[in-house]
């Protein structure tokens, strides 16, 4: 075979036509699972065997060591196939990595010295709290990491401190921009560059000296950019800028995979190529190789709900496979059950392994109940990206209180939390405390008594001191008064942690509030279960249990569980979607929900489900706990988007309490689903009417004359806005009233203290 056959004769016929087209600006647009590692790997080889460039003369930028390391492994065993020797370095890398490399040559023209400091995020928030102590603001009123979101999202615009100056007001506040100014101070004066700096740093570089952006112009002659659809601003101004003079450039990317907005990725940099390289050749890789065409159609009906999305639809030649299941749930306890007994069924046929299992979720904090489940049942599994839900950091926090109401003797738990939320309580603090119980035989928590009566600090640490061993005392007392449920509830006010997390207002701080509102959950579960054996000393037993487990050797078999952020470029043979419900996913609120937020979750849903290639279950829960309150979330909308003859549905709800799935899958009468659910194929079980109609039992269905409520009528609460009634039950004083809101969660009020509001 010639060079040519050899580089595209496993290629379709798009794949081609991408490998092909070397010159001028390309727009390869690359559905899920179609090929474009393949695609970009054979091209920049191309490039290379056809002479038009050195191997060092082409920049290619992904976005992940491990993919820049896989692509450069690949573009090397191609030329080595075709005889072409590299002698020297290629330029695959992330941007932040080729940026380090760029800076390392040239950070003295930005008046930094060589070698200059990269700052990780926990330094970053350091040298942030250092400004703070400098300008005289309290980072209990002023969270750290607030400034360092904003912080960080100003440079992924681009927009240095002076630029910010001069219109602010809707991008930063003056305070903001005050610490801002003063950290970059800082980090001069260090000789250090934080991580998003890198990028910053090297636009400015460039813009500020333009005959070395010509230099780099000149030598990248081809420049070719993976996941061009998670590009940030900078990121696209770089881009710009090194393209500018040859136009010779490729981007691949698939604008139905953007799932990455909240950490700055702009879905515009691939919607509008075209606008900025009118002149481009536009390749559509449209031919899906990995999963069943069951699956392929599912998705991408799905996705074809949103419209800032361009002309392409995907297809395979592979079999159409299974249905799509779809299986509703009593609770989150009952769905964790139904997917790990549906994994063992699967295994017990002998037909594969738990490595081909991979059960996806919308946020952390429900790998909790699976966890459990999982244990139970010793079923081996691992967290991608993630940490066991009792091994992190703010469920450990909580719970080192709670150990620490239980035992006043336990120093681990005392010392971890002395300080968090943060209350000026030094390492240095601590370590004479640790002296002082070491000399005398006391525990830490007695240590701090005897330091304040014997006054061993000055005023304000012992005044910092006294507020602490206020708090644990007050809820020490607390623990004895009330059931564990409402304790933690206290704990959570008292120690002023939940609040400290709402303060900071960033995405990790989002995360931890919503794992300890599963904790919450969790605890109220323990109390279902236990009744009057709940008490703290027993949750606290087993939570030491469930924490306590040996380390896995990421080579055993076992089962994958992620986010569906981590899942993106992953795929499994079996993938279950749990909690596909609204509010949950797609997680959207309040009363007026942003249609762009809902795209997004639709890219993400379509993510999820294509990277199961045999078999995909999407699940959801009729009622699932939030914050130890039971809430009703209808269906997702994702599931309903699903053709009909595509998915089929069982149920775990009885005939007395009818599915929210009634209408579309038709009337199910009094047939019992048994253990796990008779099979209702949506194929046969359908109506003609496609919206989802909302039901109450029976006995709900209407209220006491006398109670003034009426199933259906619009009601307004001071919280969550308007919505209608949904059902009603009991009468006087026990009167309960369900309400359907507008973002399609239920919540149920007990009518004399709801506050609603007729309209």
């Amino acid at each position: 075979m010639n060079v040519n056959e050899i580089l595209t004769h496993q290629l379709n016929p798009a794949q081609t036509q991408a490998v092909q087209t070397l010159d001028g600006p390309l727009l390869i647009l690359a559905g899920a699972g179609s090929g474009k590692t393949r695609v970009l790997t054979h091209r920049m080889a191309n490039i290379i065997a056809t002479g038009n460039a050195a191997p060092d003369d082409i920049l290619c930028v992904t976005f992940t060591n491990k993919a820049a390391k896989e692509m450069e492994h690949r573009i090397f065993k191609l030329l080595s196939e075709i005889n072409i020797p590299v002698s020297r370095e290629l330029w695959v890398s992330t941007f932040h990595a080729f940026c380090v490399k760029i800076l390392r040559r040239h950070i003295e023209l930005l008046d930094y010295k060589k070698p200059f400091t990269i700052y990780d995020s926990g330094d970053q928030l350091s040298q942030i709290k250092k400004v703070l102590l400098t300008l005289n603001l309290n980072d209990k009123m002023y969270p750290p990491k607030s400034f360092q979101s904003r912080i960080s999202n100003a440079k992924m615009l681009g927009l240095a401190p002076e630029n910010l100056s001069k219109n602010t007001k809707n991008i930063m506040d003056q305070k903001t921009l005050d610490v801002y100014t003063r950290y970059e101070k800082e980090m001069k004066q260090s000789n250090a560059l934080d991580f998003d700096d890198l990028l910053l740093k090297t636009y400015d570089l460039f813009r500020m000296y333009p005959d070395l952006l010509s230099q780099y112009q000149n030598k990248f002659r081809y420049i070719m950019v993976d996941e061009y659809q998670d590009t940030n601003h900078i990121q696209y101004l770089l881009v710009q800028m090194l393209a500018k003079a040859h136009r010779n450039l490729c981007v691949v990317g698939d604008e139905d995979q953007s799932i990455y907005s909240w950490r700055g990725a702009d879905i515009s940099n691939i919607l509008d190529f075209e606008k900025d390289f009118p002149e481009c050749v536009v390749v559509k890789l449209e031919e899906n190789y990995r999963s069943s065409s069951n699956i392929v159609t599912a998705a991408t009906t799905v996705i074809s709900n949103n419209t800032e999305r361009k002309d392409k639809k995907l297809f395979t030649s592979n079999p159409a496979g299974d249905l799509i299941q779809i299986r509703e749930e009593r609770n989150e306890y009952e769905e964790a059950k139904y997917v790990t007994k549906t994994i063992q069924n699967l295994m017990s046929s002998g037909e594969s392994n738990l490595n081909d299992y991979a059960i996806f979720y919308r946020t952390n904090a429900q790998s909790r109940v699976l966890e459990e489940q999982l244990r139970s049942l010793a079923i081996p599994y691992r967290l991608v990206g993630g940490i066991r839900f009792y091994e992190r950091a703010e469920v450990k926090n909580m719970i080192a209180y709670m150990r620490l109401c239980a035992n006043q003797s336990d120093d681990i738990a005392t010392q971890r939390i002395i300080n968090v939320p943060a209350r000026g309580i030094g390492k240095t603090t601590v370590d004479q405390l640790t002296e002082l119980a070491a000399g005398k035989s006391v525990s830490f928590f007695a240590a701090i008594t005897i330091a304040i009566n014997e006054r061993t600090f000055n005023a304000g640490t012992t005044s910092k001191l006294r507020r602490f061993l206020d708090i644990v005392d007050d809820l020490i007392i607390q623990s004895k008064n009330f059931k564990l449920s409402e304790f933690y509830s206290i704990a959570l006010e008292k120690t002023e942690y939940l609040q400290m997390l709402k303060k900071e207002d960033t995405i990790e701080a989002e995360t931890r509030i919503n794992n300890l509102e599963e904790l919450d959950n969790a605890i109220a579960q323990f109390e279902k279960e236990r009744g009057d054996d709940a008490t703290l000393s027993n949750y606290l037993e087993e939570m030491t249990l469930a924490s306590d487990l040996d380390q896995q050797d990421p080579t055993f078999n076992a089962i994958t569980m992620m986010t569906l952020h981590i899942s993106k470029g992953l795929e499994y043979p079996f993938v279950f979607i749990v909690g596909c419900e609204e509010s949950l996913f797609p997680s959207v609120r309040g009363d007026e929900i942003d249609e762009s937020d809902v795209e997004e979750e639709r890219r993400l849903a379509y993510v999820g489900m294509t990277r199961a290639r045999k078999k995909l279950w999407l699940t959801h829960a009729k009622m699932r706990r939030v914050w130890g309150q039971e809430q009703m979330n209808l269906p997702s909308r994702f599931i309903k988007e699903i053709p009909k003859e595509l998915k089929q549905f069982t149920t775990a709800v009885s005939s007395s309490e009818p599915s929210r799935f009634a209408s579309q899958y038709g009337n199910f009468g009094q047939t019992a689903s048994g253990s796990y659910g008779s099979s209702y194929n949506s194929k046969n079980n359908s109506s003609d009417n496609e919206d989802v109609q909302y039901f109450a039992d029976d006995e709900y269905s209407q209220a006491p004359s006398s109670s003034g409520y009426n199933k259906g009528q619009r009601v307004r609460h001071p919280t969550f806005g308007v919505g209608s009634i949904f059902s009603i039950e009991g009468s006087g004083a026990d009167l309960k009233i369900s309400v359907l809101f507008q973002d399609q969660t239920i919540k149920k009020f007990v009518a004399k203290y709801a506050r609603l509001e007729k309209v």
